[in-house]
């Protein structure tokens, strides 16, 4: 179960008010075994490769997110070295129920496999008038897909 303190969601629905009507992005990063202990925001990149190639990306930040490639390795190795690990993503959906989408699905995974197999994908839901809650996504190797999960996501 993925434990997110009153502190850290706070911060997390801080970013994705600011960022409504875009998605926000991130990372939680936590000591192995541990709750999550640090956020780290992300920016979002899908607007960018959008405007580049929106045959390739035809979804804009208001209905998609794309972490920032850099951002993402250094948050993964500076944890990495630090001796923590990638506890959770997280994303915004704007406008919506939390959910984990085909989308989301699709940009978890590594070819037929998670690239963060440990890792919960916690989804926002966020509205012009506020954050409406969060639920969780883990890997079922069992089921060989995403499952909803135990978040503690005290608002």
């Amino acid at each position: 179960m993925l434990r997110v303190s009153r502190d850290q969601v706070r911060r997390i629905c801080e970013q994705a008010m600011v960022e409504y009507p875009a998605e926000c992005c991130g990372i939680l990063t936590s000591e192995p075994g541990g709750q999550a202990i640090e956020v780290h925001p992300c920016r979002n990149i899908q607007d960018e490769l959008h405007e580049r190639d929106p045959s390739e990306y035809p979804r804009d930040s208001g209905t998609a997110y794309f972490i920032d490639p850099g951002e993402l390795f250094r948050i993964v190795r500076a944890a990495e070295r630090a001796g923590r690990r990638v506890a959770a993503f997280y994303h915004s959906h704007i406008d919506c129920d939390a959910y984990f989408s085909e989308e989301d699905k699709a940009r978890a995974m590594a070819w037929d496999e998670p690239a963060y197999p440990d890792a919960v994908y916690l989804v926002i839901s966020v509205h012009a008038d506020g954050v409406r809650g969060g639920r969780g996504f883990a890997w079922d190797p069992r089921r060989s897909d995403f499952a909803e999960v135990e978040v503690q996501f005290p608002m």
